[in-house]
């Protein structure tokens, strides 16, 4: 009788989440492999199929534009959800709504907020690429190799306001600068978070210019001791 109760249930669940996300999606479109979705739950926007149309068209154009310039094969089922507004981003992503966009590798899914809005703002084309590298990155097998992969994506294409001082303090050593990075790379505060990327955006940029895109991925894909010597040049080369 539990065991009848508890699949019950489960299928109830599975019901319920099902059609409120059909009923969400207001447009769908079919691309080169990759499947578009635009949530609305309020169904305001005026023309959502033109609009993803728009944006898979963007998208598809950009992810091939990358791929060949690392030589990488596209990996294919994934899908991309557009949102109508920040409520129902944060609604489906499970992220805050103040981030522009979201990839899930986990699930093989992106998330994006408006693209209107994401224009509007002069990022949408920052925010695509951002969200397609680490897509086509060196998969993160460890806390740390998180993090690198968003130093990386994030000095290639940055989403967040350059630094503009030249007062952040960075660390002796890679061991604390890897525990600074582990604790903050999830924070939900604000001046933070800032900082943060701040940092990520500084030191990746260093190592892509002094080591090369290629050795950057090689240390996202693997630890090596090496990473310690070279965080030591950086930190030398900023005092």
């Amino acid at each position: 009788m539990k065991l009848i109760l508890t699949a019950s249930v489960t299928y109830l669940l599975f019901i319920i989440l099902f059609f409120e996300i059909t009923d969400a999606q207001a447009a769908r479109r079919k691309l080169e492999g990759f499947e578009f979705y635009f949530l609305d739950d309020w169904n305001k926007q005026k023309n959502p199929d033109k609009l993803l149309e728009t944006f898979a068209e963007k998208f598809v154009a950009e992810i091939r534009s990358e791929s060949e310039r690392l030589e990488r094969r596209i990996p294919g089922d994934a899908q991309i959800f557009v949102s109508e507004n920040s409520e129902t981003f944060r609604k489906y992503s499970g992220q805050p709504g103040t981030i522009a966009a979201f990839y899930s590798p986990e699930s093989n899914k992106f998330f994006f907020q408006n693209p209107e809005s994401l224009t509007k703002r002069g990022i949408l084309d920052t925010v695509i690429k951002h969200e397609i590298c680490h897509f086509l990155a060196p998969e993160s097998k460890s806390e740390s190799s998180f993090w690198m992969q968003e130093s990386y994506c994030e000095s290639l294409y940055p989403t967040n306001p350059k630094p503009t001082s030249a007062d952040l303090k960075f660390p002796w050593s890679w061991e604390k600068f890897d525990e600074e990075c582990i604790k903050e790379i999830h924070t939900r505060n604000g001046s933070k978070k800032k900082i943060i990327y701040q940092k990520l955006y500084l030191w990746g940029s260093w190592l892509l210019k002094t080591k090369g895109e290629a050795r950057f991925r090689a240390f996202i894909e693997a630890p090596n001791p090496e990473i310690q010597n070279i965080y030591s040049q950086f930190v030398k080369s900023r005092y």
